[in-house]
C-alpha cells in the first residue's frame, strides 16, 4: 500500500467517514482485526488531568466515544502490518482543522501472529491530532491522542472483537492518562435494564459471551436514533472486566 493510497483512506471529515471505504481486496496476515467505524471505547482514568508544570486543569475526553479501527497489509511485506485508530473526538473536529487530514488517524506496527495469550500487539503508533480553527461560536483547540501498547484480542473464538490499550489525551496543554477498554461493534442499550438484549447481553449485538455492561447515561451514546433514544437507548455496551472480557 503506497502512501498516497493510505492519505487518501485516512482523509475523511465527518462521522460518516470514520475511516470508511477501505474494502482492498488484500492478503490476511494471522493477526484478525474487524475493520469497522463502530467500535466501542471506554477510557478509565490513571492519572488526572495536568499541566507540564504540575498544575491541575479540568480538560478530559469523554468517558467513552466510538473508534474507527483498521488493519493494513501491503502484499509485498505481509509481515509488517499496520492498524489505524481514529477517534470520534477528532472526528467532530477535523473539519476546522486545515492540516493534513492523515494526521488525525493514529497508525501504529502490528503484529503479524498472536502471541501465546491470542493478543496481537500494536506499537510505535504516530499521534492523532486536530488543531480546530476558532469559529464564530467555537474557540480555536488542540486536541491530541497519543496510543501505545495496544493489544487487540484475535482468538479464533472471537476474532479481532476486542482491544485493550494506554492513551495519553491532551487539550490545549492538559494531559491525562487512561486504560482503553473497547468493543466491537457499538451497542445501545438501556441503562437499569434486566432484559438481556437491552442490556448488552444476547440479542444486543454483542457476542453472548462478552462479560458486558451498560454504561451510565453519562457515556456519549453510540449510534441510537432518536426513536431509540426516546425509547430508554440512552447507553452504550462497554466491558465489565479488563480485555478479554468474558462471562
Amino acid at each position: 500500500m503506497t502512501k498516497n493510497i493510505l492519505k487518501t483512506v485516512l482523509a475523511v471529515v465527518s462521522m460518516g467517514s470514520l475511516m470508511a471505504g477501505c474494502n482492498f481486496d488484500q492478503p490476511e496476515a494471522g493477526c484478525f482485526v474487524q475493520d469497522a467505524t463502530n467500535w466501542y471505547a471506554k477510557y478509565d482514568l490513571v492519572s488526572e488531568p495536568k499541566r507540564a508544570d504540575g498544575t491541575a486543569c479540568t480538560a478530559q475526553p469523554p468517558i467513552g466515544e466510538r473508534l474507527g479501527i483498521y488493519k493494513f497489509v501491503d502484499p509485498d511485506h505481509l509481515d509488517k502490518p499496520t492498524l489505524t485508530i481514529r477517534p470520534t473526538g477528532l472526528v467532530s473536529l477535523g473539519a476546522r482543522d486545515s492540516g493534513d487530514p492523515s494526521r488525525q488517524t493514529a497508525t501504529g506496527q502490528f503484529s503479524a501472529e498472536p502471541d501465546g495469550d491470542d493478543f496481537c500487539g500494536a506499537n510505535n503508533f504516530t499521534a492523532a491530532t486536530v488543531e480546530a480553527a476558532a469559529t464564530s461560536t467555537a474557540a480555536a483547540t488542540t486536541v491530541t491522542y497519543e496510543f501505545s501498547n495496544v493489544r487487540v484480542y484475535s482468538a479464533p473464538s472471537s476474532p479481532g472483537t476486542q482491544m485493550t490499550g494506554e492513551l495519553k489525551w491532551t487539550k490545549d496543554g492538559c494531559t491525562s492518562t487512561y486504560v482503553v477498554r473497547a468493543l466491537w461493534p457499538a451497542a445501545i442499550c438501556i441503562p437499569g435494564s434486566t432484559e438481556a438484549a437491552t442490556s448488552c447481553g444476547e440479542g444486543s449485538g454483542l457476542n453472548p459471551d462478552f462479560a458486558a455492561e451498560c454504561a451510565s447515561p453519562a457515556a456519549p451514546n453510540c449510534g441510537a436514533t432518536g426513536d431509540q433514544v426516546a425509547a430508554g437507548f440512552t447507553g452504550c455496551c462497554i466491558a465489565s472486566k479488563s480485555i478479554p472480557s468474558f462471562k
